[in-house]
């Protein structure tokens, strides 16, 4: 029995909660199935289609988190691709590159790391990518932070009928 993607009333995702979970919060009146799964759970007298997705019927607050920034977060937040050649690497074979150089000032922060391969990395070297004619693919920002995802933030790994109320 597959778990259960809950939205706010706002649509925005909050958690994965259990299928025992979802059936209880769809039971009391306090969330509305959006999908169902292909299985069936039955009680004495009635039988209930497994909620695939839920939405809260009332809007709750939810406190934002800040991302810790860390190098397998920037690795995550750039899905393992090098930003300037667009190849897919696995960690060890991949480093950080300071958009503005660390020799020119630049910070160690979300919007001056990128994800870059190692060849990639020594091309630009103490340049800045319009220095060194090396585009980047996305400009760099802080993330959002998933309260759900253990910090997976790439959709291909959920269920298909989750995949329209998720965003990278």
């Amino acid at each position: 029995m597959k778990p259960a993607l809950l939205l706010n009333a706002s649509y925005e995702p909050l958690t994965i909660v259990s299928w025992k979970k979802a059936i209880t919060l769809m039971w009391l009146g306090k969330a509305e199935v959006l999908s169902s799964q292909e299985r069936h759970v039955h009680a004495a007298t009635e039988s209930f289609a497994l909620p695939s997705v839920l939405r809260l019927i009332g809007r709750v607050r939810v406190p934002r988190h800040r991302v810790h920034f860390s190098r397998l977060n920037v690795y995550r937040r750039d899905a393992f691709r090098c930003q300037y050649c667009g190849d897919k690497f696995t960690g060890p074979d991949l480093t950080f590159d300071h958009v503005l150089p660390r020799s020119r000032g630049g910070e160690t922060i979300w919007t001056n790391i990128v994800t870059s391969c190692q060849p990639c990395n020594r091309r630009k070297c103490s340049r800045t990518p319009a220095e060194a004619r090396m585009p980047l693919l996305s400009h760099p920002q802080e993330p959002r932070w998933w309260p759900f995802s253990s910090g997976s933030g790439q959709v291909d790994n959920h269920p298909d009928d989750w995949k329209p109320y998720l965003w990278t």
